[in-house]
């Protein structure tokens, strides 16, 4: 599986607008996230460059999509993996603790960015807390990934939800069996970080529009 078919927050369709402001609203709005704000649609503008008025339905149809979540009041309260709501997954370090989306942000993410951190996340099996040391981007340990297809309709609901991290391949293995072996692929952490670094690659602070 190659960056391009990642459903989650890295992945760029065109669905409509225009591409290249949908990649700046994912990067400035990472950005806010990171740094513990919620932008607004106006704030989202100014910082992507744009007007509001081409910004609102470019969140809208990432809404529509499951690649962003928005507050009552319109606000963005997640994109590009990291979200401000609760779920059982983070990225632990320095900077504080981000939710993210799934366990495969928790590791992707750090390593797009080169950051030393940790992926706080259960096991999708036996349901024990996992944690995966990330030191300058690179994840080490016997923990393995599962990935669902990334061809989906809605992110969060037909990706997110089952792209869980394991203590071990065996126990990827076990939840695979009993699940009747769905739709997907097994990865190390370190094929990961790998597809993270691709993935995110549009997010990282100096990536040109």
């Amino acid at each position: 599986m190659s960056a391009p078919e990642l459903g989650l927050g890295g992945r760029i369709e065109e669905v409509g607008g225009d591409p290249a402001l949908e990649v700046a609203v994912r990067r400035v709005g990472l950005a806010a996230l990171i740094g513990g704000r919620c932008p607004t649609p106006s704030e989202l503008a100014v910082a992507a460059g744009a007007t509001e008025d081409g910004v609102t339905p470019v969140l809208a149809t990432l809404a529509a999509t499951g690649r962003a979540t928005l507050t009552a009041d319109g606000r963005l309260d997640g994109i590009a993996g990291v979200t401000t709501r609760s779920t059982r997954h983070a990225i632990v370090g320095t900077g504080g603790r981000h939710q993210t989306w799934c366990a495969f942000d928790a590791v992707a993410i750090p390593a797009a960015f080169g950051w030393t951190a940790t992926a706080d996340t259960t096991c999708g099996w036996c349901g024990a807390d996992l944690r995966v040391p990330i030191a300058g981007g690179v994840p080490d340990g016997d923990a393995w990934g599962w990935l669902p297809p990334g061809d989906c309709e809605h992110v969060l609901r037909d990706f997110c939800a089952a792209a869980d991290l394991y203590c071990d391949r065996a126990h990827l293995d076990a939840w695979r069996a009993a699940a009747g072996d769905p739709p997907g692929e097994p990865f190390p952490v370190s094929a990961l970080a790998d597809l993270g670094r691709e993935a995110w690659a549009d997010c990282l602070p100096d990536a040109g529009v």
